[in-house]
């Protein structure tokens, strides 16, 4: 047996994938793992701050490869790789372990908002 807590926070930002800018609510979630025995595995505050302060360059942005001038308000934040869900969740995934050495899981979450919600998960065997 494994003790875990998962902390969640929203956020919301744009990303420019398959040359369509949008934007999402996001659901930003970390997994960590302690000692069966802890009494807290993480304190969520914290881990929830460590989301926060993870993701807060980019409210008011749109993630893009290919710098496109200023859509609907939101400027462009460019990356060396398109940033699909996968992309952004691994790069959440190499901010995070080295504040968390714990860490062993990152999900994202697009918002239902509309018909629709993916999730993409990263996890460590």
């Amino acid at each position: 047996m494994k003790l875990t807590i998962t902390a969640s926070i929203h956020a919301r930002w744009g990303h420019r994938v398959d040359n369509l800018i949008h934007t999402h609510a996001w659901t930003v979630e970390a997994t960590l793992e302690g000692p069966l025995d802890s009494k807290k595995v993480y304190p969520a505050d914290d881990l929830e701050k460590i989301l926060t302060d993870a993701v807060e360059p980019w409210s008011g942005h749109y993630l893009t490869k290919k710098d496109v001038g200023i859509w609907k308000g939101y400027k462009p934040l460019i990356w060396t790789k398109e940033p699909t869900v996968e992309e952004i969740t691994r790069n959440l995934w190499n901010h995070l372990s080295k504040k968390v050495p714990t860490l062993i899981g990152v999900s994202l979450i697009e918002s239902s908002e509309f018909d629709r919600c993916r999730k993409v998960s990263l996890t460590k065997k």
